[in-house]
């Protein structure tokens, strides 16, 4: 093959695969679960995964090297003109280079940093991905049936198929119906989400409420004990005047108030010594990498994920500079992730996992402030044995 050849193969692959946008990926990720027999939506990360360009062009490429052929997502992609171009004349160099630039330019793997650059959205990942495996009908369609137990199909009756909200007056399918094939020659049938995708995200306040109370954010006169309100009164910074703004600011922004001075502080947290809220602070701004956790504190470069074992709220995971305690944050989100879990798999899904994930919320809440007390307690008490306090 002549250098020219190549040079016009790579061009027009990389040309081809840089032009499809992120609503041609998303397409065939709509597709490919529709082929699954699933529905449409799915935990957000694995969304984004099945969207992703580049994570789906390695696959085919690991499984062409494998020999491995009728892949349903290779087939699909290949019938909408988006598949694996073939070996040599530099196309696929092209194709692999084009996705490198397309997704510097629309920010795809970047997409994952945003949906996990707070605690909230990662607990939010990581709860989906928990009740998602344990119940993934969830995410599933199923055949709409007739009084007979027989598929509803497409022009067998089109007033039933109304009246079962499956068609609007024009005959196109409504919300979360989709047709589907047997593939026998028969009459397409009307397959509905299993559902709701707002139902289904419901099950995600339990862990939510977790979160943002370990966060600090479901505090809407002011700061949590020893700390400013977000938009802090002129007379008493642990205090707003604005309850609208404080609770904007925390619920939209994420904002939480600084540390109190310790003067102030220590008034409401008497077991903290002026050592230790000075060690917190030099913590919870430190922004260099630290990997050695024998000093209680390890952290990744420029701050953005640090834990410690010694915080002023005992063990703490801080992400970009929120802190979510282990007693009051982490043991009440794993405690509603449980009972959302547990929930789930009854008879009545949505119901069962709200139920579950916020008793699992309360009882969370109630250990882990119980295990904090005892932790301010006993460092009070040794506190003042060493005369800190």
């Amino acid at each position: 093959m002549n250098v020219r050849g190549r040079s016009i193969g790579f061009q027009d692959a990389f040309k081809k695969e840089y032009g499809l946008g992120r609503e041609n990926w998303a397409e065939a990720r709509r597709r490919v679960r529709d082929a699954e027999g699933k529905a449409e939506n799915a935990p957000r990360i694995i969304e984004m995964v099945q969207a992703h360009p580049g994570i789906i062009r390695a696959g085919e490429l690991i499984r062409q090297q494998r020999n491995i052929r009728n892949n349903k997502g290779d087939l699909i992609r290949e019938d909408m003109g988006m598949g694996l171009e073939p070996a040599g004349n530099g196309r696929r160099a092209g194709q692999f280079l084009g996705a490198i630039a397309a997704d510097l330019t629309q920010d795809t793997s970047r997409g994952f940093y945003w949906l996990l650059n707070a605690l909230q959205a990662t607990g939010a990942v990581g709860a989906e991905l928990a009740y998602g495996r344990a119940r993934p009908d969830l995410f599933d369609v199923s055949p709409v049936l007739d009084d007979a137990g027989n598929k509803i199909r497409k022009g067998s009756n089109e007033e039933l198929a109304r009246n079962k909200g499956l068609i609007d007056y024009e005959g196109r399918t409504r919300r979360g119906v989709r047709l589907r094939s047997d593939g026998d020659g028969d009459r397409p049938y009307y397959v509905k989400q299993n559902y709701s995708p707002g139902d289904v995200n419901s099950l995600l306040i339990p862990s939510g409420i977790a979160i943002n109370a370990g966060l600090g954010l479901m505090a809407p006169f002011g700061g949590i004990a020893g700390y400013e309100a977000a938009v802090p009164s002129k007379d008493d910074k642990s205090k707003t005047d604005n309850v609208l703004a404080e609770v904007g600011a925390k619920y939209i922004l994420g904002r939480t108030g600084n540390l109190l001075p310790y003067d102030e502080f220590v008034k409401v947290r008497p077991d903290v010594s002026k050592a230790e809220y000075n060690a917190y602070k030099a913590f919870k701004y430190d922004k260099e990498g630290d990997f050695d956790i024998s000093d209680g504190d390890i952290g990744l470069p420029t701050g953005v994920l640090k834990f410690t074992t010694e915080g002023i709220h005992g063990p703490e995971l801080m992400m970009l500079g929120r802190g979510l305690p282990v007693t009051t944050g982490v043991i009440p989100y794993a405690a509603s992730v449980a009972g959302t879990v547990a929930g789930v798999k009854t008879n009545r899904p949505i119901r069962g996992g709200l139920i579950g994930g916020l008793a699992g919320l309360a009882a969370g809440q109630v250990v882990g402030n119980l295990i904090e007390g005892e932790r301010r307690r006993r460092n009070k008490a040794e506190n003042e044995s060493y005369g800190e306090l």
